[in-house]
C-alpha cells in the first residue's frame, strides 16, 4: 500500500490497489462463496458505499476520489467475506472502526492465512460416456445408479431441449 499522505485514487486504481493487497495478504479469491469477487470491480465499490459498508468518495471536479480510508475499509470487508459472512453482518462489525482498528483486523486476517494450512487437493476419477456425438456423461468413479436415475435424465435431457429451444429464439 501507499504512504496515506499520497494517496488520492481513482475507482480503477483503487480496486487495483485492493487487489494487490489482498494477493500479499494471501486472500485474493479466498472468499468460499463463488459469487464473492476476488477483488471489487466499480460496481461493487459503488454498492458498498449504498450500503454503507465503504464511506463516500471526495469529488473533484466531475471525479470521484478515494483515499487510505477507503482502501481499508474495502480490504476489511474483502477480509470477512473470506469467513463467508453475509454484508449485514460485515457491515456491522466494521461500523465506526477507525483506521487503526481496520489495519488490525486486516492484518490479524493475513497472519490467519497465512497460518492456515493449504486445502488438500482431492483428485476424482471420471468416466466419459458418450451417449451420442454432443451428447456426454462424466460419471465419477464409484457410482452406482438410483432407482429414479431414467427420470433424472430425460428431465435433464428436456431441460437442455428448453434451452436449445430458447437459444433459437422459439420458445419450446
Amino acid at each position: 500500500m501507499r504512504p496515506a499522505a499520497e494517496i488520492s485514487l481513482s475507482l480503477p486504481e483503487l480496486s487495483s490497489e485492493v487487489a494487490t493487497a489482498l494477493s500479499r495478504l494471501g486472500l485474493l479469491g479466498a472468499a468460499p462463496d463463488a459469487r464473492v469477487s476476488a477483488a471489487p470491480d466499480a460496481r461493487t465499490v459503488r454498492y458498498y458505499t449504498t450500503l454503507g459498508l465503504l464511506d463516500r468518495p471526495v469529488i473533484v471536479g466531475r471525479q470521484a476520489r478515494y483515499g487510505q480510508r477507503h482502501l481499508l475499509q474495502l480490504l476489511a470487508v474483502k477480509t470477512l467475506q473470506v469467513r463467508a459472512l453475509p454484508l449485514a453482518e460485515i457491515q456491522e462489525r466494521l461500523y465506526g472502526r477507525s483506521d487503526a482498528e481496520l489495519e488490525a483486523l486486516i492484518e490479524a486476517m493475513g497472519r490467519e492465512a497465512a497460518e492456515a494450512p493449504a486445502p488438500a487437493l482431492v483428485a476424482t476419477r471420471v468416466r466419459e460416456v458418450v451417449v451420442e456425438p454432443g451428447l456426454r456423461l462424466l460419471v465419477e468413479e464409484g457410482y452406482r445408479p438410483g432407482v429414479e436415475v431414467e427420470t433424472k435424465l430425460l428431465a435433464a435431457l428436456a431441460a437442455l431441449e428448453q434451452d436449445a429451444g430458447q437459444d433459437r429464439g422459439g420458445s419450446a
